[in-house]
């Protein structure tokens, strides 16, 4: 599996684009199995600088591309806030995957006994 991070800034927003691509068989068959995990968008970051945002979830494969908007108009420190929340969200995926491949089926298989 790969992250994607893509930067712009157009008209004065700093935007960040995070993707999910390129997915094992094992990751594909786990979120099969136990359900595709999600990720919080919002809540707090914690910098520098700290910011707060509106939590919005979305799953980690079929939301890709996360997108993060900062007004630089609004904001002086636009760009910062677009680095936080690119890696705080790339922390996120990596621990919502982390979990999703250390679950195991212990229940799933077949037993022959011979009598």
């Amino acid at each position: 599996m790969k992250i994607r991070t893509v930067k712009e800034i157009i008209g004065n927003i700093f935007t960040v684009q995070v993707s999910t691509e390129e997915w094992s068989e094992n990751d594909n068959e786990s979120m099969a199995s136990y359900g595709e995990p999600e990720i919080d968008l919002g809540g707090d970051f914690t910098g520098p600088p700290a910011f707060s945002l509106p939590s919005t979830f979305s799953r980690i494969k079929s939301g890709s591309p996360f997108i993060g908007k900062f007004d630089g108009d609004d904001e002086a420190e636009a760009e910062d806030f677009a680095d936080v929340w690119a890696t705080e969200i790339i922390a996120r995926l990596k621990a919502e995957i982390t979990t999703l491949r250390a679950l195991s089926d212990e229940f799933t298989g077949e037993t022959v006994e011979t009598y």
